[in-house]
């Protein structure tokens, strides 16, 4: 197999997987965003309750722990308006799929290029760093709209939140209390997806230096 049949056939497979991935991620997106924006909305929290999550094995009722216990992850599900979560929420999940969307167009464009031997280097420079600014703000930003949407919704519907409204005494009949989102730096780094991040930062940097290379390229060639 020569290697003009090679680099066609590598191309074409990018090219059929780079379309694939764009047309599933904007087909997935139109029912994930309408039903974030019309259907029940769904967020998770952290509940403080008296509650014990221990089950005794005898099937007695489980002890009640007055400090409060942490169940992680609770979903909490309204039919309410709750404009702003909604709307954080959907803009988190567009960030998503922008990244995901944005990265496969760019696999079909430059596919495309390189099978017509057509020039892709600008195109390669701008869409890597394009596709990295988009994959920085959805693994920084995303995360932070995802709990701001909580933060937001479980005060607008009323639910007693540790620390504000809630004398910090937990019995087994209540009442419970949410516990909101930390939002000092600490927290909010936690929260960053890292390699989602990374691989943002290193497209952007293959970016730079594709622009660099290119320039200093056309500079020697000036002066031949």
């Amino acid at each position: 197999m020569s290697k003009t049949t090679v680099r066609a056939t590598a191309l074409t497979t990018a090219l059929v997987v780079g379309a694939l991935l764009l047309v599933g991620s904007l087909i997935g997106a139109i029912p994930v965003i309408a039903g974030i924006l019309g259907d029940v909305w769904n967020g998770r929290a952290d509940l403080l309750t008296g509650r014990s999550p221990q089950i005794p094995i005898d099937g007695s009722s489980a002890p009640v722990d007055s400090d409060g216990v942490a169940y992680n992850g609770v979903t909490i599900s309204s039919d309410a308006p709750l404009a702003l979560p909604r709307a954080l929420q959907a803009i988190a999940a567009t960030l998503n799929v922008m990244a995901i969307a944005g990265g496969s167009l760019l696999v079909v464009l430059l596919a495309l290029r390189m099978l017509r031997s057509r020039p892709f280097a600008r195109l390669l420079s701008w869409g890597l760093g394009i596709v990295g600014l988009i994959a920085i703000a959805a693994a920084a930003i995303a995360p932070q709209l995802e709990v701001a949407a909580v933060d937001v919704a479980v005060r607008e519907l009323g639910y007693a939140v540790a620390a504000e409204g809630h004398d910090g005494t937990f019995t087994a009949d209540g009442p419970d209390a949410i516990a909101l989102p930390l939002w000092d730096p600490l927290w909010m780094l936690d929260r960053v997806d890292i390699t989602l991040l990374l691989i943002g930062i290193m497209l952007a940097v293959v970016a730079l230096l594709v622009a660099e290379g290119t320039r200093m390229q056309k500079d020697t060639e000036g002066l031949v």
